[in-house]
């Protein structure tokens, strides 16, 4: 279920039961161990809150109903925040429980929602896909409980329930997975990056105006600038140029220029300037809740308050041009 603005605060510098196939190198898409280790630094930008989200969030408790009609089940909420007896970085938030003994506290399951759409329903053709997986090996580790049940919304009428029964090794083998990542957190160490981390990689490194030189990867980059300046270029063009530009990145660094033996540059990787962003809509509100018209210093002052930086991009060019 939706979780409260104190368990979000809670969550802080923790690793949660969505974050634990990242952490042990078995996220989606982007969650990679690298952008986890850099979010619980508190150096990546916050997660901007989505229309879906808020609607999945909104959802839950209906989907939680319809999984009651659909099983026999008396499922309920189960809100309370699960904390690892030995490391209390690692918590989760369970979505619903099934009680045999609720006085005695013996559960038959637990409930995990996952309101994906539609398009999403090809993942899950083999069942719960593996980033879900660990999610719910991460709530019945630290509940205790074995059985989980991923409760799969697709809309319409698709509901979909996929039941899974974890072991005391899967919950050994994650629990040794995320003391490892752990100790990158402990040891400020940061993990290495893999072609995933390449849409964050301009986040990671602090920037110097300084250049590298393109030692031991010039065929590389000349392999990526012979792709960038294809008129047509294919798929299999694309997934090359991906590979190449993270190699090239991950050379670079903090650097914001690359070089040849000659000097020339021939990629850039430039950061843009810094600006201040003010949030209007808190600011009107702010204003609208007055009693008397806002003095110009107070509003000043308040729209400092709303104000944030947002932190210019890094913008990577090919220099040389056919």
């Amino acid at each position: 279920m939706t979780i409260t603005p104190e368990q979000i605060k809670f969550r802080s510098g923790k690793i949660g039961a969505s974050s634990m196939g990242q952490a042990i190198g078995r996220g989606y898409g982007t969650s990679t161990r690298a952008e986890l280790f850099h979010r619980m630094k508190g150096e990546m930008p916050p997660v901007v809150e989505t229309m879906a989200m808020r609607t999945g969030n909104h959802m839950e408790s209906q989907v939680l109903y319809e999984y009651n009609l659909q099983t026999g089940r008396n499922a309920v909420e189960f809100p309370e925040t699960q904390v690892h007896p030995d490391e209390p970085r690692i918590i989760c938030h369970c979505d619903g429980i099934v009680w045999l003994d609720e006085a005695n506290g013996i559960a038959d399951r637990l409930i995990e929602i996952k309101n994906v759409g539609h398009r999403m329903l090809p993942k899950w053709e083999q069942g719960v896909p593996e980033y879900y997986w660990v999610q719910g090996c991460g709530q019945s580790m630290l509940t205790g409980i074995k059985k989980v049940d991923f409760v799969a919304y697709f809309g319409g009428n698709d509901l979909k329930v996929f039941e899974v029964e974890y072991t005391d090794e899967d919950h050994a083998a994650l629990y040794d997975g995320l003391k490892d990542f752990l100790c990158y957190i402990d040891n400020d160490e940061e993990p290495p990056h893999v072609i995933a981390d390449l849409p964050n990689l301009d986040k990671y490194y602090e920037v110097t105006d300084e250049s590298v030189q393109d030692n031991g990867i010039s065929a590389k980059s000349d392999e990526l600038v012979f792709l960038k300046n294809k008129v047509k270029v294919s798929k299999e063009d694309k997934d090359r140029m991906a590979e190449l530009e993270f190699v090239i990145k991950e050379h670079m660094g903090g650097k914001t220029s690359l070089v040849n033996s000659a000097g020339i540059p021939i990629f850039t990787w430039k950061k843009g300037k810094d600006k201040e962003v003010v949030d209007w809509e808190k600011l009107c509100f702010w204003v609208l809740g007055q009693q008397s018209p806002a003095k110009p210093e107070d509003f000043e002052r308040v729209k400092r308050d709303f104000t944030t930086t947002k932190t210019g991009n890094r913008t990577f060019l090919c220099k040389i041009k056919d």
